[in-house]
Protein backbone atom coordinates (compact mmCIF):
# COMPACT_ATOMS: atom_id res chain seq x y z
CA UNK A 1 0.00 0.00 0.00
CA UNK A 2 1.23 3.25 -0.72
CA UNK A 3 0.32 6.98 -1.31
CA UNK A 4 1.32 9.57 -3.83
CA UNK A 5 0.81 12.83 -4.06
CA UNK A 6 -1.72 14.40 -6.73
CA UNK A 7 -2.56 17.98 -6.22
CA UNK A 8 -1.21 20.67 -3.81
CA UNK A 9 -4.05 22.41 -2.49
CA UNK A 10 -2.80 24.92 -0.13
CA UNK A 11 -4.70 28.10 0.67
CA UNK A 12 -3.59 31.10 2.81
CA UNK A 13 -6.16 30.24 5.58
CA UNK A 14 -3.94 29.59 8.27
CA UNK A 15 -4.11 25.89 10.21
CA UNK A 16 -5.97 23.62 8.41
CA UNK A 17 -7.97 21.77 11.24
CA UNK A 18 -10.21 19.40 9.17
CA UNK A 19 -10.37 18.00 5.82
CA UNK A 20 -14.01 15.93 4.80
CA UNK A 21 -15.17 14.41 1.48
CA UNK A 22 -19.24 14.43 1.25
CA UNK A 23 -20.76 11.26 1.22
CA UNK A 24 -20.94 11.35 -2.94
CA UNK A 25 -17.28 11.99 -3.12
CA UNK A 26 -18.06 14.87 -5.19
CA UNK A 27 -16.63 17.41 -3.21
CA UNK A 28 -13.90 18.32 -0.40
CA UNK A 29 -13.89 20.66 2.18
CA UNK A 30 -11.18 22.13 4.28
CA UNK A 31 -11.86 24.09 7.55
CA UNK A 32 -9.20 26.09 8.94
CA UNK A 33 -8.18 29.26 11.41
CA UNK A 34 -9.09 31.94 9.09
CA UNK A 35 -11.84 30.33 6.55
CA UNK A 36 -13.19 27.16 5.46
CA UNK A 37 -13.07 26.84 1.48
CA UNK A 38 -14.89 23.97 -0.55
CA UNK A 39 -13.91 22.34 -3.92
CA UNK A 40 -15.74 20.14 -6.63
CA UNK A 41 -13.46 16.67 -6.93
CA UNK A 42 -14.31 15.17 -10.13
CA UNK A 43 -11.24 12.71 -10.66
CA UNK A 44 -10.27 14.43 -13.97
CA UNK A 45 -7.64 17.37 -13.38
CA UNK A 46 -7.14 19.15 -10.12
CA UNK A 47 -9.87 20.22 -7.74
CA UNK A 48 -11.81 22.73 -8.75
CA UNK A 49 -12.83 25.83 -5.93
CA UNK A 50 -16.06 26.22 -5.59
CA UNK A 51 -16.49 28.39 -2.64
CA UNK A 52 -15.57 29.37 0.96
CA UNK A 53 -16.90 31.33 3.59
CA UNK A 54 -15.39 32.63 6.62
CA UNK A 55 -17.84 31.39 9.66
CA UNK A 56 -15.75 32.97 12.53
CA UNK A 57 -13.22 35.15 14.39
CA UNK A 58 -10.86 33.98 16.26
CA UNK A 59 -7.52 31.51 16.13
CA UNK A 60 -9.86 28.59 15.53
CA UNK A 61 -12.61 29.27 13.34
CA UNK A 62 -13.35 26.09 11.99
CA UNK A 63 -12.32 23.12 13.80
CA UNK A 64 -15.04 20.56 13.33
CA UNK A 65 -17.95 19.51 9.78
CA UNK A 66 -19.83 17.28 8.75
CA UNK A 67 -21.87 17.18 5.49
CA UNK A 68 -25.68 16.69 5.76
CA UNK A 69 -26.25 13.07 4.52
CA UNK A 70 -29.68 14.77 3.69
CA UNK A 71 -29.84 17.94 2.19
CA UNK A 72 -27.10 20.38 0.12
CA UNK A 73 -25.97 21.56 3.73
CA UNK A 74 -22.40 21.59 5.19
CA UNK A 75 -22.35 21.90 9.42
CA UNK A 76 -19.53 23.09 10.84
CA UNK A 77 -18.73 24.63 14.37
CA UNK A 78 -16.09 27.11 14.76
CA UNK A 79 -15.12 30.96 15.92
CA UNK A 80 -14.60 33.21 18.89
CA UNK A 81 -17.56 31.09 20.46
CA UNK A 82 -17.30 27.90 18.72
CA UNK A 83 -21.06 27.80 17.72
CA UNK A 84 -22.40 25.88 14.74
CA UNK A 85 -23.15 26.82 11.87
CA UNK A 86 -25.47 25.55 9.02
CA UNK A 87 -23.95 26.51 5.16
CA UNK A 88 -25.55 25.55 1.63
CA UNK A 89 -23.68 25.57 -1.99
CA UNK A 90 -27.38 24.57 -3.61
CA UNK A 91 -28.05 28.32 -4.91
CA UNK A 92 -24.70 29.31 -6.36
CA UNK A 93 -21.41 28.42 -6.19
CA UNK A 94 -20.47 29.91 -3.01
CA UNK A 95 -21.34 28.99 0.45
CA UNK A 96 -24.21 30.65 1.26
CA UNK A 97 -25.28 30.72 5.78
CA UNK A 98 -28.73 28.77 6.08
CA UNK A 99 -28.44 29.68 10.01
CA UNK A 100 -25.21 30.91 12.11
CA UNK A 101 -25.39 31.67 15.48
CA UNK A 102 -26.78 33.76 17.57
CA UNK A 103 -30.12 32.43 17.01
CA UNK A 104 -33.29 34.16 18.01
CA UNK A 105 -35.52 30.99 17.94
CA UNK A 106 -35.28 28.52 21.68
CA UNK A 107 -35.93 25.66 19.55
CA UNK A 108 -32.58 26.30 17.59
CA UNK A 109 -30.29 27.39 20.71
CA UNK A 110 -27.73 24.68 19.92
CA UNK A 111 -24.85 26.75 20.67
CA UNK A 112 -26.63 29.46 22.92
CA UNK A 113 -26.55 30.14 26.45
CA UNK A 114 -28.30 27.04 27.84
CA UNK A 115 -25.74 24.95 26.46
CA UNK A 116 -22.93 26.57 25.76
CA UNK A 117 -20.50 26.15 23.10
CA UNK A 118 -20.11 23.52 20.42
CA UNK A 119 -16.93 22.08 20.34
CA UNK A 120 -17.55 19.28 18.17
CA UNK A 121 -20.41 17.83 15.83
CA UNK A 122 -21.13 14.98 13.62
CA UNK A 123 -24.28 13.20 11.50
CA UNK A 124 -25.79 10.14 11.96
CA UNK A 125 -25.01 8.35 8.60
CA UNK A 126 -28.06 8.10 6.51
CA UNK A 127 -30.38 10.44 8.84
CA UNK A 128 -30.86 13.78 9.68
CA UNK A 129 -29.83 13.83 13.31
CA UNK A 130 -26.59 15.58 14.10
CA UNK A 131 -24.80 15.10 17.48
CA UNK A 132 -22.88 18.19 19.26
CA UNK A 133 -20.90 18.31 22.27
CA UNK A 134 -20.23 20.94 24.69
CA UNK A 135 -18.61 22.10 27.50
CA UNK A 136 -20.55 21.46 30.14
CA UNK A 137 -19.19 17.38 29.20
CA UNK A 138 -23.29 18.08 27.63
CA UNK A 139 -24.45 16.21 24.21
CA UNK A 140 -27.28 17.14 22.13
CA UNK A 141 -29.35 15.20 19.64
CA UNK A 142 -30.45 17.27 16.89
CA UNK A 143 -33.32 16.60 13.90
CA UNK A 144 -31.87 18.85 11.17
CA UNK A 145 -34.52 18.04 8.93
CA UNK A 146 -34.95 22.02 8.20
CA UNK A 147 -31.10 22.79 8.78
CA UNK A 148 -32.58 26.68 10.02
CA UNK A 149 -34.42 25.38 12.50
CA UNK A 150 -32.89 22.63 14.56
CA UNK A 151 -34.93 20.40 16.86
CA UNK A 152 -33.73 18.87 19.78
CA UNK A 153 -34.13 15.54 19.94
CA UNK A 154 -32.42 13.94 23.15
CA UNK A 155 -29.25 14.62 24.97
CA UNK A 156 -26.28 13.09 27.02
CA UNK A 157 -23.75 13.73 29.52
CA UNK A 158 -20.12 12.87 30.32
CA UNK A 159 -18.49 12.74 32.91
CA UNK A 160 -15.42 15.05 32.19
CA UNK A 161 -16.37 19.29 31.45
CA UNK A 162 -15.01 19.18 28.10
CA UNK A 163 -16.35 17.28 24.71
CA UNK A 164 -13.37 16.75 22.23
CA UNK A 165 -14.33 14.44 20.10
CA UNK A 166 -17.64 12.43 18.42
CA UNK A 167 -18.48 10.27 15.87
CA UNK A 168 -21.33 7.86 14.95
CA UNK A 169 -20.44 3.86 13.64
CA UNK A 170 -21.61 3.40 10.17
CA UNK A 171 -24.75 1.61 10.92
CA UNK A 172 -25.46 4.76 12.71
CA UNK A 173 -26.70 2.92 16.57
CA UNK A 174 -23.48 3.65 18.48
CA UNK A 175 -22.00 7.15 19.38
CA UNK A 176 -18.45 7.20 20.68
CA UNK A 177 -17.49 10.32 22.78
CA UNK A 178 -14.30 11.52 23.82
CA UNK A 179 -13.99 13.46 27.03
CA UNK A 180 -11.16 16.15 28.19
CA UNK A 181 -10.86 13.08 30.94
CA UNK A 182 -9.26 10.52 28.72
CA UNK A 183 -12.48 8.35 28.32
CA UNK A 184 -14.26 7.64 25.78
CA UNK A 185 -18.36 6.31 26.29
CA UNK A 186 -19.76 4.31 23.70
CA UNK A 187 -23.88 5.52 23.66
CA UNK A 188 -27.12 3.20 21.83
CA UNK A 189 -28.81 5.51 19.71
CA UNK A 190 -30.31 3.48 17.66
CA UNK A 191 -34.24 4.76 16.70
CA UNK A 192 -35.58 2.91 19.91
CA UNK A 193 -33.38 5.21 22.01
CA UNK A 194 -32.65 8.38 20.24
CA UNK A 195 -34.46 10.72 22.48
CA UNK A 196 -32.90 9.04 25.52
CA UNK A 197 -29.21 7.57 24.28
CA UNK A 198 -28.21 4.38 26.57
CA UNK A 199 -24.76 4.24 27.76
CA UNK A 200 -23.11 0.77 26.68
CA UNK A 201 -19.47 0.43 28.54
CA UNK A 202 -16.82 3.02 28.78
CA UNK A 203 -13.38 2.63 27.32
CA UNK A 204 -10.17 4.58 28.71
CA UNK A 205 -6.74 5.28 26.84
CA UNK A 206 -5.94 8.84 27.23
CA UNK A 207 -7.31 11.61 25.74
CA UNK A 208 -8.72 11.39 22.01
CA UNK A 209 -9.13 14.65 19.31
CA UNK A 210 -9.91 12.28 16.55
CA UNK A 211 -12.01 8.84 16.59
CA UNK A 212 -12.87 6.75 14.03
CA UNK A 213 -14.98 3.36 13.31
CA UNK A 214 -13.87 1.02 10.37
CA UNK A 215 -16.23 0.68 7.83
CA UNK A 216 -18.28 -2.71 9.29
CA UNK A 217 -18.12 -0.78 12.59
CA UNK A 218 -15.77 -3.89 14.34
CA UNK A 219 -12.93 -1.51 15.33
CA UNK A 220 -12.91 1.87 16.75
CA UNK A 221 -9.63 3.91 16.24
CA UNK A 222 -9.03 7.05 18.90
CA UNK A 223 -5.37 8.90 18.88
CA UNK A 224 -3.90 9.82 22.22
CA UNK A 225 -1.26 11.85 23.43
CA UNK A 226 1.86 9.35 22.43
CA UNK A 227 -0.02 6.50 20.50
CA UNK A 228 -2.90 5.12 18.47
CA UNK A 229 -5.32 2.80 20.31
CA UNK A 230 -7.40 0.14 18.54
CA UNK A 231 -10.26 -1.52 20.35
CA UNK A 232 -12.48 -4.11 19.04
CA UNK A 233 -16.20 -3.12 18.82
CA UNK A 234 -17.39 -5.82 18.08
CA UNK A 235 -17.22 -7.82 20.75
CA UNK A 236 -19.89 -6.95 24.47
CA UNK A 237 -16.51 -6.31 26.63
CA UNK A 238 -14.84 -4.07 23.65
CA UNK A 239 -11.45 -4.25 25.11
CA UNK A 240 -8.17 -2.75 23.95
CA UNK A 241 -6.74 -4.75 20.80
CA UNK A 242 -3.61 -2.59 20.35
CA UNK A 243 -1.87 0.11 21.06
CA UNK A 244 0.34 1.35 17.72
CA UNK A 245 2.36 3.49 19.32
CA UNK A 246 4.11 0.19 20.83
CA UNK A 247 6.38 -2.27 18.94
CA UNK A 248 9.79 -2.10 16.49
CA UNK A 249 9.80 0.38 13.48
CA UNK A 250 6.90 2.44 15.07
CA UNK A 251 7.33 6.49 14.06
CA UNK A 252 7.10 8.43 16.69
CA UNK A 253 4.85 11.42 17.80
CA UNK A 254 1.45 9.68 15.53
CA UNK A 255 -1.12 10.60 17.50
CA UNK A 256 -2.70 13.80 15.43
CA UNK A 257 -5.46 12.12 13.53
CA UNK A 258 -6.60 8.97 12.07
CA UNK A 259 -9.13 7.42 9.18
CA UNK A 260 -10.23 3.91 8.63
CA UNK A 261 -10.02 3.22 4.84
CA UNK A 262 -13.46 2.99 3.82
CA UNK A 263 -13.26 -0.85 1.93
CA UNK A 264 -9.88 -2.00 3.21
CA UNK A 265 -8.24 -3.07 6.40
CA UNK A 266 -6.50 0.08 6.96
CA UNK A 267 -6.13 2.18 9.33
CA UNK A 268 -3.92 5.74 8.14
CA UNK A 269 -2.23 8.09 10.84
CA UNK A 270 -0.90 11.29 10.73
CA UNK A 271 1.56 12.32 13.15
CA UNK A 272 3.79 15.28 14.30
CA UNK A 273 6.39 15.06 12.11
CA UNK A 274 4.39 15.17 8.53
CA UNK A 275 4.42 11.87 7.93
CA UNK A 276 1.42 9.40 7.02
CA UNK A 277 1.80 5.55 8.30
CA UNK A 278 -0.43 3.02 7.12
CA UNK A 279 -1.13 -0.12 9.11
CA UNK A 280 -2.77 -3.11 7.83
CA UNK A 281 -5.67 -4.26 10.39
CA UNK A 282 -7.53 -7.08 9.46
CA UNK A 283 -7.00 -8.66 12.45
CA UNK A 284 -7.64 -6.21 14.83
CA UNK A 285 -4.78 -7.45 17.72
CA UNK A 286 -1.84 -7.77 15.38
CA UNK A 287 -1.70 -4.23 13.44
CA UNK A 288 1.16 -4.37 11.07
CA UNK A 289 2.71 -1.21 9.77
CA UNK A 290 3.05 -1.03 5.79
CA UNK A 291 4.23 2.04 4.78
CA UNK A 292 5.63 5.80 6.13
CA UNK A 293 5.60 8.41 3.85
CA UNK A 294 6.71 11.68 4.82
CA UNK A 295 4.13 14.48 3.23
CA UNK A 296 5.22 17.35 4.87
CA UNK A 297 7.90 19.14 6.97
CA UNK A 298 4.65 20.55 9.58
CA UNK A 299 2.85 18.20 11.87
CA UNK A 300 -0.02 16.51 10.68
CA UNK A 301 -3.41 17.44 11.67
CA UNK A 302 -6.49 15.78 9.84
CA UNK A 303 -6.85 13.18 7.59
CA UNK A 304 -9.52 11.89 5.15
CA UNK A 305 -10.11 9.55 2.68
CA UNK A 306 -12.55 9.37 -0.38
CA UNK A 307 -15.28 7.27 -0.53
CA UNK A 308 -14.01 5.31 -3.18
CA UNK A 309 -11.07 4.76 -1.28
CA UNK A 310 -8.47 5.99 -4.19
CA UNK A 311 -7.94 9.57 -3.06
CA UNK A 312 -6.51 10.38 0.84
CA UNK A 313 -6.70 14.06 1.93
CA UNK A 314 -4.13 15.43 4.33
CA UNK A 315 -4.36 18.68 6.33
CA UNK A 316 -1.64 20.50 8.27
CA UNK A 317 -0.56 23.09 10.55
CA UNK A 318 0.82 25.70 8.08
CA UNK A 319 -2.49 25.55 6.10
CA UNK A 320 -1.29 22.60 3.80
CA UNK A 321 -4.25 20.85 1.88
CA UNK A 322 -2.97 17.98 -0.21
CA UNK A 323 -4.59 15.55 -2.19
CA UNK A 324 -2.71 12.34 -2.25
CA UNK A 325 -3.40 8.58 -4.29
CA UNK A 326 -3.71 5.67 -2.43
CA UNK A 327 -3.00 2.05 -4.19
CA UNK A 328 -2.82 -1.31 -2.69
CA UNK A 329 0.44 -2.27 -4.45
Amino acid sequence: MIIDLLHDLRTRNGRTSIVLFDPAGGLLVAGASKAMTMWTVTGEGPPAPRGSARPGRGPRSVTTAGFHPLSPVLATNGGRDSVASFWSWEDGPGLTPVFVHPWSDKRAAMAAGQVGAAFGLAFRPGTATLATGHIQGAVRLWDVREPGRPYRLGSLKVRAAYVDALTFSPGGSTLAVADHAGNVDLWDVSARSASAPVPVMTLTGGRASYLSFSPDGGMLAANTPFSVALWDTGELSARPAANLARGPGVPTGLARAVAFHPRLPVLACGDAQGAVSLWEVSEVRRPRLVSVTPVHHRPITTLSFHPSGTLLAVGARDGLTALWTFAES
